[in-house]
């Protein structure tokens, strides 16, 4: 996976941010990690970091039908709000999710995801440790 952008917000400052907003997108390149499709993912962050946690990602996250590589290095959990996907993990553990449905992965899975129709999510990565 190619190095993604992280902005620096305050550890106190409170983040607000709408899905539904043209405002504050950043591009999320998968590089060479895409199998099928163009996904055109995009993000937008709303925390790069917690006052107790080094590393905390909370963002929205979307993406047109495509099929790409997922490493999870840090532990990951996600709310699918719009759309389909297919997280198939490298052990064969499949997961098929459409809205209002919720996964949470520990660090160090690795799997391909398959995004079936435009889908949005809300999604929180945090680590103990720097990373």
């Amino acid at each position: 996976m190619n190095t993604r952008p992280l902005l620096p917000n305050p550890i106190t400052s409170i983040s607000r941010a709408s899905l539904d907003t043209p405002d504050g997108w950043l591009p999320y390149p998968l590089g060479d990690d895409v199998l099928e499709g163009q996904p055109d993912t995009r993000m937008k962050l709303l925390r790069t970091v917690g006052v107790k946690t080094p590393h905390k990602s909370v963002a929205f996250f979307t993406s047109q039908p495509a099929k790409f590589h997922w490493r999870f290095d840090n532990d990951e959990a996600f709310v699918l709000i719009e759309g389909k996907i297919v997280i198939t993990m490298d052990d064969g553990e499949r997961h098929e999710m459409g809205p209002g449905d919720a996964i949470s992965i520990p660090a160090g899975r690795t799997g391909v995801c398959e995004v079936l129709e435009f889908s949005r999510k809300f999604t929180v990565v945090t680590s103990g440790t720097e990373g």
